[in-house]
């Protein structure tokens, strides 16, 4: 899942998601698959607005200053993604307005005057699932009912296709369930935004914007062909995402609002498949002794005091992809010496090979399901068993390969 890029830049929690599937990727390539990592930013909503206000800026110079700070920590981090798109970008935003207008042509967009909820402090109407028991999930106010004249999508008309279809993809059985029940209780999805820094509704006379879920519900389509200026996506080329990593708080939101889209692109001839991910996984959380890290308690850990392979290797190792874990700072030490053991193990020329094969199919099991900390552990017993052998060029190199995939700048 692609990132909001705020203004306080990449934290642990990105480099969680980030720079370990990075290393699932790059196994991928070592394993001899091709692999297509693409990136860009979900740039466009309130966050950039309101800082902006409170600054007295302008949220489009924001926001793409904030851009230019996640590319270079991205670089720091080593990643592999190619960047190829901003929801900001007219390039981009004429295909969420596009789509506006054809589902408004199938009778699934349209407007009408309606209890809706409404945050004073966000000055803007929140769909119901931007609503968490009467407040506001982005600010904390609490939310009132307003009767207001506002845009609509009938995403109720595939509330049973949603249900039915999630028998047929790989999703945790935690958000299948979520999605069931939000499906029992489906409205109608609000889409109008009153403010200026979103994808303008493109009918004449109106000032609102576009929610920011509908810049995100084809985002991955759009990465398939994301230069084509006359189609949104070419058939030929649009492919499902295989492995879709992000939180699980974009259980219902963002992944049944993508679901919704890509049935209807499917339906009206504009790519041929109906979900828009095969595979779902959801990273746990890095807490600090035991809590969340956030600013407002100040235990948030920045990745830039660190070496950029430390960290991910140390992420790695905190605990099963899926669990997250506990940072701990005595514990990355650990990984540091590791390190230096290795290389020095490195440095020894000698002439004995080594057979690697039995080494790499048991970290290619570990990296397929997602278990990242056995992978570290696995690497770390086999220098254990083998730091007596002086290996030879050949099997110096192909243990520097194995290692680069979870540590690029290793050797």
């Amino acid at each position: 899942m692609f990132p909001y890029p705020s203004g306080e830049g990449i934290h642990v929690g990105h480099v969680y998601n980030y720079a370990i599937m990075d290393s699932y990727c790059r196994w991928m390539r070592f394993q001899g698959k091709e692999v297509f990592q693409p990136f860009g930013y979900d740039s466009f909503g309130l966050p950039a607005e309101n800082y902006a206000r409170k600054i007295g800026g302008d949220p489009r110079e924001v926001t793409y200053n904030n851009i230019d700070n996640f590319r270079r920590q991205m670089e720091e981090m080593n990643t592999h993604f190619d960047e190829l798109l901003i929801t900001s970008d007219s390039s981009y935003y004429k295909w969420t307005q596009w789509i506006f207008l054809k589902l408004k042509e199938h009778g699934l967009a349209y407007k009408k005057f309606s209890p809706v909820n409404f945050c004073d402090s966000c000055e803007t109407v929140l769909a119901n699932e931007q609503v968490k028991d009467e407040h506001c999930d982005r600010c904390g106010s609490k939310v009132r009912e307003k009767e207001m004249n506002q845009w609509f999508f009938k995403i109720t008309d595939y509330t049973q296709r949603l249900i039915d279809g999630l028998d047929h993809i790989d999703y945790p059985e935690s958000t299948r369930k979520q999605q069931r029940h939000w499906l029992e209780n489906q409205r109608d999805w609000c889409v109008s935004r009153q403010r200026s820094w979103g994808c303008p509704i493109p009918i004449e006379g109106e000032t609102d914007t576009l929610d920011t879920f509908v810049d995100s519900s084809f985002y991955t389509i759009r990465y398939c062909d994301p230069n084509n200026d006359e189609v949104i996506c070419d058939k030929s080329k649009a492919k499902p995402v295989d492995v879709y990593v992000g939180g699980k708080e974009h259980a219902c939101m963002h992944l049944i609002y993508a679901r919704f889209i890509t049935m209807f692109l499917y339906d009206i001839g504009v790519i041929d498949f109906e979900e828009p991910f095969k595979k779902v996984i959801h990273q746990g959380m890095i807490t600090y002794n035991g809590i969340k890290m956030s600013k407002s308690k100040g235990n948030v850990v920045s990745p830039d005091e660190y070496d950029s392979d430390v960290i991910r290797c140390y992420l790695m190792f905190i605990g099963h992809y899926f669990d997250g874990g506990d940072w701990d700072d005595s514990n990355i030490k650990g990984i540091k010496r590791a390190f230096g053991k290795w290389s020095r193990w490195m440095e020894q020329e000698g002439d004995q090979e080594i057979d690697f094969s039995e080494f790499t199919k048991k970290i290619d099991g570990y990296v397929c399901s997602f278990k990242f900390n056995k992978v570290i552990s696995t690497m770390m017993e086999f220098y254990n068993k083998n730091k007596g052998i002086k290996m030879n060029q050949k099997s110096r190199n192909e243990f520097k390969e194995i290692v680069n995939c979870f540590a690029p700048n290793f050797g």
